[in-house]
């Protein structure tokens, strides 16, 4: 019997409220009784605070299911602080991979290393 499905959505804003990133972390589940996490990844950023944000890159990765433990946790108790620092370094893949200099598979790598870093 499948379980439920649902969705979170987690932002963080750096302290100097020029960047933000959005999650959008989902859990499907399948009628055979398996689930599976995807994540939206997305990164905004503006010039100046009384600017409105752009949407600089959007990335949609799916968790590996060896963390689909991690996955759950964070869906239920939010970002970690290794969670945090790993999804900073994703925005600044992501910015490269706007930039052309990176991959976006090193791009969707590092996004899905967010969840990957969960401490216990």
């Amino acid at each position: 019997m499948p379980g439920t499905s649902f969705s979170v959505d987690l932002i963080i804003v750096t302290p100097n409220q020029l960047r933000k990133i959005d999650f959008g972390l989902s859990k499907t589940s399948k009628t055979d009784g398996s689930v599976e996490w995807s994540l939206d990844f997305s990164l905004n950023e503006r010039k100046k605070t009384t600017d409105a944000y752009v949407e600089i890159v959007k990335l949609t990765v799916k968790v590996t299911p060896a963390h689909n433990d991690k996955a759950e946790e964070t869906a239920k108790k939010g970002l970690d602080n290794a969670q945090t620092s790993a999804a900073l370094a994703a925005a600044d893949s992501a910015k490269l991979l706007k930039a052309g200099k990176i991959s976006k598979a090193t791009a969707q790598a590092d996004a899905r290393r967010v969840i990957a870093v969960r401490g216990s």
